[in-house]
């Protein structure tokens, strides 16, 4: 067996961390996977449509901003407290906030200040 290399140890780690922060609050996430279709994680999601959508195009990339709030919520959920999936080119690259904030810093995308602790 090969050693892994560094660059691939590191992306390893990085997505870990990621999941990590989202935490299992929703059960749903842990069904999600890199790299399924726009539609394939609706369904994960169990919805039709996420709670709210943003999409955008920049540096010819399409970006698509699926907010769902958490089950069971019946009214208004602030921004912070749903769960962010990202879309890229019709592909989910990740979800949460670390997530969402790694790429809207890259991309000078506005999304909801995070809050003052």
């Amino acid at each position: 067996m090969s050693p892994m290399k560094p660059t691939r140890l590191v992306s390893a780690l990085v997505i870990l961390a990621a999941l990590a922060a989202c935490g299992p609050k929703d059960k749903r996430l842990a069904e999600l996977t890199l790299g399924i279709s726009k539609d394939s994680a609706l369904k994960v999601m169990g919805v039709e449509k996420p709670t709210r959508l943003e999409g955008y195009l920049t540096d010819g990339k399409s970006i698509e901003l699926m907010y769902f709030a958490p089950q069971g919520a019946v009214d208004s959920v602030p921004d912070r407290d749903m769960t962010p999936l990202v879309v890229v080119n019709g592909l989910l690259i990740g979800w949460g906030w670390e997530t969402l904030d790694s790429v809207a810093g890259a991309t000078k995308i506005q999304v909801a200040p995070k809050p003052a602790n």
